[in-house]
């Protein structure tokens, strides 16, 4: 199976080098220092379960990879329709695309440009980010991948990607509802990454003060009845599930989207809290806590993509 990975960052980069590391054959989109260090020093995981190293071929060219079996589309959700345009070299009528993004509206997007029947919606659990160029960081539990078909039915072409993911050492599942776990996950980063980034702290400090895990806990209530309103059949104990998998996190973690603010790299609060706020107003479910941090969020992301219009105001 040839593999496409679009993002290379810490989740692409991660599962990306576990499969690259098993042999499978696998090419890299990537761009800047981060890809001219994979080409020149190949592709370091740092990991606390076994550190490795892989040489793997990289290239911001698209047609230099050409058609693949199957595309991981690992970018941020702001830029899933760019990259959805930018990879068609690699997309042929077998092609299946796969998105292990954050938030629940990226397999829509990318079947604007190939069709919905080319999509598989995924999600993963990961604690992995880019250190430095050329080298991902990993902490934690060793990951895991959980995707599946719309038609929550098993497939030829899923169940073989599946034992290619297991092939390699990857904890993978296919989903048999995949709608459900993806609105899980979604309740789960909204909260997460909403109130550590507004915070500004890491997971340990939000859950060890009593006014901050409270916080994370009815952002997570406001998701879990907005879904129920969309017809989304959660788990009875979603809450309790989702408290627990924040407390087996690293107490360190930082989420991607706080680092994104440190680093003052544009932030995904329109795919997250921004998203709540939107479908909330479209049913007419209230989310003020999301509301709050959406709008937050949403100044400082504004402030980073476009530092003048800050500055202009503060004159």
């Amino acid at each position: 199976m040839k593999i496409g990975v679009i993002g290379t960052g810490g989740v692409g980069g991660y599962f990306g080098g576990l499969l690259a590391r098993a042999g499978v054959d696998i090419h890299f989109l990537a761009r800047g220092k981060h890809l001219q260090a994979i080409q020149e020093e190949g592709l370091q995981v740092v990991s606390s379960g076994g550190s490795f190293r892989v040489m793997i071929h990289a290239t911001s060219e698209p047609h230099e990879i050409g058609p693949v079996d199957l595309l991981l589309v690992c970018v941020k959700s702001f830029d899933t329709t760019a990259a959805a345009r930018f990879a068609a070299p690699m997309v042929e009528d077998d092609t299946v695309i796969l998105s292990l993004q954050n938030g629940i509206d990226n397999a829509r997007k990318i079947g604007r440009f190939y069709g919905d029947e080319k999509v598989l919606e995924g999600t993963c659990y990961v604690e992995a980010s880019i250190a430095s160029p050329g080298v991902i960081a990993h902490m934690g539990n060793p990951g895991r991948i959980v995707f599946g078909e719309r038609s929550q039915q098993a497939t030829e072409r899923s169940t073989k990607i599946l034992q290619t993911f297991q092939g390699a050492g990857i904890d993978a599942e296919l989903s048999n509802n995949i709608g459900q776990v993806l609105w899980s996950k979604f309740l789960f980063i909204c909260a997460v990454h909403g109130v550590t980034t507004l915070s500004r702290a890491p997971l340990g400090l939000v859950l060890g003060c009593p006014e901050t895990r409270e916080l994370v806990v009815s952002v997570m209530r406001e998701v879990e009845v907005l879904a129920r309103s969309k017809g989304i059949d959660l788990p009875d104990q979603v809450l309790a599930e989702s408290v627990s998998l924040a407390e087996s996190y690293n107490k360190k973690f930082k989420c991607s989207m706080l680092r994104d603010l440190e680093w003052r790299r544009p932030m995904e609060i329109e795919a997250l809290n921004g998203m709540v706020v939107k479908l909330g107003n479209e049913v007419g479910v209230e989310t003020p806590l999301n509301q709050t941090i959406y709008a937050c969020l949403k100044l400082e992301n504004q402030k980073i993509l476009d530092p003048l219009w800050a500055t202009r105001l503060e004159e």
